[in-house]
């Protein structure tokens, strides 16, 4: 099993009872070198967040898949200066926008194969 280093899904995995079966856990300094590692056989599967590992599903689906499975959930956010409350509230009108008007669900679709945005 393969993690970037440094990044949650360290946590994800140790927190997981499942991951006491598997022979190793890999770091890697970043993930294009653990999913050539995954692709050339040298570790099994690369434990990394949703978004990642399906924009590289989508770049090569011949040689990736994403589990159903995982191991939590996280959220993302955008942050601001507090002074910047106009342009906060202009991009959340964007986002907003193209989430009811489906804009954000094609540009998901296009790059990661499927409709992540919750």
């Amino acid at each position: 099993m393969a993690v970037q280093d440094g990044s949650s899904a360290i946590d994800a995995v140790n927190a997981d009872a499942v991951s006491k079966s598997f022979k190793e856990l890999k770091k890697y300094a970043d993930n294009v070198t653990a999913l050539m590692d995954v692709q050339n056989k040298r570790v099994d599967a690369l434990v990394v967040d949703e978004v990642v590992g399906r924009y590289y599903v989508a770049k090569k689906p011949a040689e990736y898949t994403v589990l159903a499975d995982n191991f939590g959930t996280e959220e993302y956010g955008v942050g601001f200066r507090k002074d910047d409350a106009a342009l906060q509230q202009k991009i959340q009108k964007a986002l907003d926008s193209m989430k009811a008007d489906g804009t954000s669900a094609k540009i998901a679709t296009k790059w990661f194969g499927k409709d992540i945005v919750k």
